[in-house]
């Protein structure tokens, strides 16, 4: 079973120059986990699967949180919490996307893809 969480927008303090740290940066997130079971379609029961709020809470946990100069770093702070809280996931990926950069070109956003498997 594969559970996503699909565009999760968060202000927070990443990046490499000091007024993204100081001033923020829109981001948004998605993130899909593969479980090892997916009994909840016969139960219909939360505690067989899990809760999209705590997929929600992780990213935000991290998001929200102390600066990262990389957005990888970010990626990875997400990952090795899902995979160290929830022992059901057996991979993951995570995409982190950031607006309002600055890049040459000005490109509607920059960003990592990360995916990790158990």
């Amino acid at each position: 079973m594969r559970i996503f969480v699909q565009n999760l927008a968060f202000s927070g303090r990443h990046g490499v120059y000091e007024d993204e740290r100081r001033d923020g940066r829109r981001f948004e997130v998605d993130l899909s986990v593969d479980l090892a079971e997916a009994t909840a379609g016969q139960s219909d029961q939360l505690d067989d699967t899990l809760d999209y709020r705590r997929l929600a809470e992780t990213i935000l946990e991290f998001g929200q949180g102390p600066s990262c100069i990389l957005v990888e770093r970010l990626a990875d702070q997400i990952l090795t919490a899902l995979f160290s809280r929830h022992s059901e996931v057996v991979a993951a990926s995570v995409t982190i996307r950031k607006y309002a950069t600055g890049v040459p070109g000005n490109p509607a956003c920059v960003g990592v893809q990360l995916e990790r498997t158990r």
